[in-house]
C-alpha cells in the first residue's frame, strides 16, 4: 500500500513502517491528517499509551516490550511492599537503605536486560552510573560543608522559618549546579559514537542521574544511617521514605536524561525548540521540587500535601520527556532499512522498516539483542508481509 503520509510504498498494517504514522486517517478532502502522522494517541516507545502519560516505565525503560515492563513493575511494588514491611517493624536504617538503592538497582538490571551497552558493559556502566555517583558525592559533600544560610532580617519568610540565604542555596543554586554536573558523565562516555539513537542518550542520563542520586542519598542521611538504634518507633519516617524510594531518585534521573537526550539530538543536527525547552524544564523542574519541598515543610504542612507536590513535579517532567523521545524516535526510526525482525512489542514475525506495521512501535527502541538479529532485506517492500509469532 502506500502512505498516506510519506508516500512510500510499504506493507499493509495500521503503521507505515517507513514513518510511522497512522494510517487510514485522513481529514476533508482525502488530506492526510496531522494529528496521524505525529500520532501523540501512540506513544512511540510503547504504542499502547498516550504520549500525556506519566509512566514511569515506559518512559525510563524505553527499550523493553510490555511483558518485560510488568515484570519490573512488579519488582518495583514489591521492594516498595518490602520498604513498608521494614518501616512497621522499626528497622528504619535498613528500610532507608532499600530505599536508596531500589531503583538504581532496577536500571542496572534494565541495562544488562536490554543490553544497552552494547559489548562495553564495564565502560558504559562505570562511566554513567559510577560516574554519576562520584559526583554526586563529592557535590554533595561540598554542599554540607558550604551550607551557611545567611540571616534573613526583615524576611517576611521568617515567620516560617526559612532564611533568604535557605532559599537561593538550598532551593536555586544547588539544583543548578546539579544539573550542570550530572550529565557530564553521559556526555563525555568514551565510544559515544557508537550509540547514536536519542533513547540511548536518554537512557545514559538516566543512569548518571541515578548513579548521583544514590551518593547523595547516602551522604544526606550518614547520620542516621549510623547514629539510628536498629529498632526504633516508626514514626513518620514513612514519609521520607517515600521521597527517597520514589520521587528523589525519578526526578534526579528523568531531569539528566533529558538534559542528555536534547545533546544527543543536537549532535545529530536535530535541536529545535523542544529540545531546549526540554533543558528548560529539567532545571525549572529541579528548583521547582526542591524549592517547593523546603517551603512546604518548613510551613509545616502535611506530609502528605508534600508528597503531593513531589509527584505532580515529577508526573509533569516524566511527560516533558515522553515528548521529546516521542519525537525523536518518529524522526530517527523512519530513516532505517528494511529487515526480517521481531516485533518487541507484539512479538510478531514482520518485514520492516523503523516501525511495526501492526502495533507501530519505533524498532529502534528495541533491545540491542534484537537490533543485532535483523536481516536486511532489499529496499523492495512489495513481498513485505507479518504474521504471528
Amino acid at each position: 500500500m502506500r502512505c498516506d503520509h510519506c508516500s512510500n510504498d510499504v506493507p499493509d498494517g495500521v503503521f507505515c513502517t517507513r514513518c510511522g504514522a497512522h494510517q487510514g486517517t485522513t481529514g476533508e478532502l482525502g488530506k492526510a491528517s496531522a494529528s496521524a502522522k505525529i500520532r501523540e494517541h501512540s506513544y512511540a516507545a510503547h504504542p499502547a499509551e498516550h504520549v500525556v502519560q506519566p509512566s514511569v516505565f515506559t518512559t525510563l525503560f524505553p527499550h523493553l516490550g510490555q511483558h518485560k515492563i510488568h515484570e519490573f513493575r512488579w519488582a518495583f511494588a514489591v521492594g516498595l511492599a518490602g520498604i513498608a514491611l521494614l518501616y512497621v517493624a522499626g528497622l528504619i536504617t535498613a528500610a532507608i537503605l532499600v530505599a536508596t538503592f531500589l531503583v538504581p538497582v532496577l536500571y542496572l538490571i534494565y541495562l544488562y536486560e536490554a543490553q544497552v551497552y552494547r559489548d562495553e558493559p564495564a565502560i558504559v556502566l562505570g562511566f554513567t552510573i559510577g560516574g554519576g555517583a562520584v559526583i554526586g558525592l563529592v557535590l554533595t559533600l561540598i554542599e554540607r560543608a558550604a551550607y551557611n544560610p545567611f540571616p534573613a532580617v526583615g524576611n517576611p519568610l521568617t515567620n516560617i522559618g526559612v532564611s533568604v540565604g535557605t532559599l537561593l542555596f538550598l532551593g536555586l543554586l544547588v539544583p543548578v549546579v546539579q544539573e550542570a554536573l550530572k550529565p557530564l558523565p553521559a556526555l563525555f562516555l568514551p565510544n559515544r559514537l557508537n550509540f547514536p539513537e536519542t533513547v540511548d542518550g536518554l537512557v545514559f542520563g538516566v543512569a548518571a542521574g541515578l548513579g548521583f542520586s544514590v551518593a547523595e542519598s547516602l551522604v544526606a542521611f550518614s547520620s542516621a544511617l549510623t547514629s539510628l538504634p536498629a529498632h526504633l518507633t516508626p514514626g513518620n519516617w514513612i514519609f521520607d521514605l517515600t521521597t527517597l524510594a520514589v520521587f528523589q531518585p525519578l526526578l534526579q534521573g528523568s531531569a539528566t536524561g533529558m538534559i542528555v537526550a536534547a545533546v544527543w539530538r543536537y549532535r545529530r543536527g536535530s535541536l529545535a525548540g523542544r529540545e531546549i525547552g526540554g533543558v528548560a524544564m529539567a532545571v525549572i523542574a529541579h528548583v521547582a521540587f526542591s524549592l517547593g519541598t523546603l517551603l512546604l515543610k518548613e510551613s509545616a504542612v502535611s506530609p502528605l500535601l508534600v508528597l503531593v507536590f513531589q509527584a505532580v513535579v515529577v508526573g509533569a517532567l516524566l511527560i516533558y520527556v515522553r515528548y521529546l523521545l516521542h519525537h525523536a524516535l518518529l524522526e530517527e526510526a523512519a530513516h532505517m532499512g528494511f529487515a526480517e525482525t521481531v516485533c518487541p512489542n507484539c512479538h510478531m514475525h514482520i518485514v520492516a522498516s523503523g516501525f511495526c506495521p501492526n502495533c507501530g512501535v519505533a524498532l529502534t527502541a528495541s533491545p540491542n539483542a534484537l537490533k543485532r538479529a535483523r536481516k536486511p532485506v532489499g529496499e523492495e517492500p512489495t513481498k513485505a508481509s507479518s504474521g504471528s509469532a
